[in-house]
């Protein structure tokens, strides 16, 4: 925050400051025995000073106007004359009864009750208003004012805008403060956050998380918390499971370090393993009692298994699919026979048990189509991707949809890195800051061209699914446009963490102390995108996803003249293993049917020997023999010969040397047919033919 804030003092109310009586003395009952002396003592309060002391001084840091303070004051002394005891000896009772009575001066009586009465909250009294009111009395109008121009200050330092900021955070500061017995922001812990998000007051209750992002931003508080009132996941019913196999599914959850994502995934794929026990192997609780034939089962189950035919559902009700009572689809199977293997082998290398087979064997994925799904990347539609791209480069500000929050230059940073970097979506949105580095030197390339400095820029990667940080070349298009959001990009942020890696950086994309959401290239970007460039949300292979803009990228770099090779493009996608870029390499079908036309007609050229000797000189010219492997054509016109199948029996026909012994063997073969096999006299004469050309053949050599 800036350092020119002029912090002023709290100092809060004590009771101890002053002299309270519990009983009323002889002057104090005689100012107070009728209305016009209690109002005179307001003038010359040397009678009730003691009475009025408190009050007094409560009332003027409250910001309450003097004429309802008058008011107030007055109906406390009045009400101080009936019961014949102060104010700080009334009971509950006494001071809800004054809140009836008093609708404007609510926040001013609940003050006094605040610090002189048995209230140790004003949300234990029956009638709330506005907690920004009740805090201003309680605590005083100036340190309300002042702690709510800090966070105001905070947020806008953030990314949000300073318009109605005041107005949307006091109601919440309030809940805060009253909360916490304490109006210093530096006092506020995320537990107060957490208990602020439960006030019953949705519509202020929600503005709990705005205010962790301003905390963090300050440094009272570590890390801004995702304030949403839901647990992230359901919990799965277990009925129809058995309790033993319930427990060792929870425990390799709580022991697993996946993903939760991904944990959550396969505990639900065991868990309804766990189903399938019950059915069919009902004796069968833990890992330990599984055998080979068991685990046969279970694959041959799975390769006959239906959607919705192993349904846990959630708490909050199973969620209904389209496709209930069809096969299931071949990643479905492979990941639930992949899932209890990893559970298997998890429980036999963590010590819990032995097993009697071999997981990695015995539950191995079937190799068949129903467990694998062939190679078929979902690239963009060419035409769409060449439109997205320039989309990407070319956004408005009329572009934005009306319900979009986020700065332009943001969302078009977030889309030429997508359309140009081939990231994962994980990966893009938990660039740093400082990714990207411009070509500082030039390159000589192999074949002694130069690429100059500043031709395209590097950047650098964050560990992801399968492969540690690395660097990556990318077009310098992309630094200029994350130049012009950093330009933009409120720097007063404190560093997050990073959920994969677990350390502090300040992510790229990171708005109003919070990174952005992990949808927003989906939900957010392709729309826009698409809305620019004029084409549809979805092409010939479905909908436009994030991931379809990760194969198209790499398509495109493997499928130009001279493009990048398997090798390379492993590399450059962050990939572990060639096998897996594969899965994002499409040949288009011009390619396919350009390298084919290219191949087929090399396929068909044939070796012709030209021999030269005068003698051997026709009408025709050069004597040519074309290469038939065994034997050579003589016939200049061999191209449009008509009979190349019987090439054997004809005149122009030249065996080789190397043919003999093929021929004598041929003769062998067929003069035993002749004599050994019954034949009918047509049979016969096409044999003898046959034994003619072979003898014909021979006499040519």
């Amino acid at each position: 925050m800036k350092e020119e804030i002029i912090m002023c003092t709290y100092s809060p109310f004590e009771r101890a400051d002053y002299q309270l009586n519990d009983v009323l003395t002889a002057e104090e009952r005689a100012a107070l025995s009728t209305g016009h002396r209690r109002s005179a003592a307001l003038e010359q309060p040397d009678s009730l000073s003691l009475l009025l002391m408190p009050l007094q001084d409560i009332a003027t840091r409250s910001g309450t106007s003097d004429r309802l303070i008058r008011i107030i004051i007055l109906s406390v002394l009045a009400e101080t004359h009936r019961t014949g005891k102060p104010c700080w000896q009334w009971p509950q009772e006494k001071w809800i009864y004054l809140l009836q009575q008093h609708e404007s001066g609510r926040p001013l009586l609940a003050a006094f009750a605040f610090h002189l009465g048995p209230f140790s909250s004003p949300f234990s009294l029956p009638h709330q208003g506005a907690p920004s009111l009740y805090a201003r009395a309680i605590f005083g109008q100036n340190i309300f004012s002042q702690e709510l121009s800090r966070l105001t200050e905070a947020l806008v330092s953030l990314g949000y805008k300073s318009q109605n900021q005041k107005n949307a955070l006091s109601a919440i500061l309030g809940v805060l403060m009253l909360m916490n017995k304490n109006p210093q922001l530096e006092s506020f812990t995320i537990d107060l956050l957490w208990r602020a998000q439960n006030y019953h007051d949705r519509g202020i209750a929600k503005t709990a998380g705005r205010v962790s992002h301003a905390l963090a931003a300050m440094g009272i508080i570590k890390n801004s918390v995702r304030m949403r009132n839901y647990k992230e996941w359901h919990e799965k019913p277990t009925q129809g499971i058995a309790a033993d196999w319930v427990r060792w599914c929870r425990k390799w959850r709580h022991t697993s370090v996946l993903r939760p994502r991904s944990r959550e995934n396969q505990y639900s794929f065991i868990l309804r393993c766990g189903l399938w026990l019950a059915r069919e192997y009902p004796d069968i609780h833990e890992p330990a009692d599984w055998t080979m034939e068991t685990c046969a089962s279970f694959i041959a189950a799975v390769g006959r298994m239906k959607v919705g035919e192993l349904s846990l559902g959630t708490e909050g009700g199973a969620r209904q699919s389209a496709r209930i009572g069809e096969p299931l689809l071949p990643n479905s199977r492979s990941g639930f026979v992949y899932a209890v293997r990893r559970f298997m082998i998890d429980y036999e290398n963590w010590g819990w048990g032995r097993l009697k087979f071999s997981p990695a064997r015995h539950l191995s994925t079937p190799g068949t189509p129903l467990f694998r799904q062939s190679v078929n990347p979902r690239v963009i539609d060419d035409p769409v991707w060449l439109k997205l791209i320039w989309a990407s480069l070319n956004l408005r500000h009329e572009d934005l949809l009306s319900d979009i929050h986020y700065p332009l230059s943001m969302l078009q940073a977030m889309a030429v890195i997508w359309t140009h970097a081939g990231l994962r979506q994980n990966e893009l949105m938990r660039l740093t800051a400082g990714c990207i580095t411009l070509q500082a030197d030039d390159i000589r390339r192999e074949d002694g061209n130069i690429i100059p400095a500043g031709t395209l820029c590097y950047l650098s990667v964050p560990a992801g699914k399968t492969s540690k940080a690395f660097v990556k070349p990318i077009s310098a298009v992309v630094k200029k446009y994350v130049d012009i959001w950093l330009s933009e990009r409120p720097q007063e942020q404190a560093a997050l963490t990073d959920e994969r890696t677990g350390e502090k950086v300040r992510f790229l994309f990171q708005f109003r102390g919070k990174p952005v959401g992990r949808d927003v290239i989906n939900r957010t970007v392709i729309p826009v995108l698409c809305a620019r460039a004029g084409v549809p949300a979805q092409d010939s292979r479905g909908p436009i996803t994030s991931h379809r803009g990760r194969a198209s990228a790499v398509t495109a770099l493997a499928s130009v003249p001279q493009g990048m090779t398997l090798y390379e493009l492993m590399q450059w996608s962050g990939h572990s293993t060639p096998q897996s870029t594969m899965h994002y390499i499409r040949i288009r079908p011009t390619q396919l049917a350009a390298s084919f036309v290219k191949a087929d007609r090399v396929a068909h050229m044939m070796s012709v020997l030209i021999d030269h000797d005068p003698e051997a000189v026709s009408l025709t010219g050069p004597a040519t023999y074309y290469d038939l492997g065994d034997s050579f054509c003589t016939n200049p016109f061999w191209s449009s010969c008509p009979h190349r199948m019987a090439c054997i029996g004809c005149d122009f026909n030249l065996p080789k040397e190397s043919a003999r012994g093929l021929l004598l063997e041929s003769k062998a073969s067929v003069k035993r047919y002749l004599e050994e096999v019954p034949l009918t006299a047509d049979e016969q004469e096409i044999v003898v033919n046959d034994m003619e050309k072979l003898d014909y053949a021979l006499k040519k050599q």
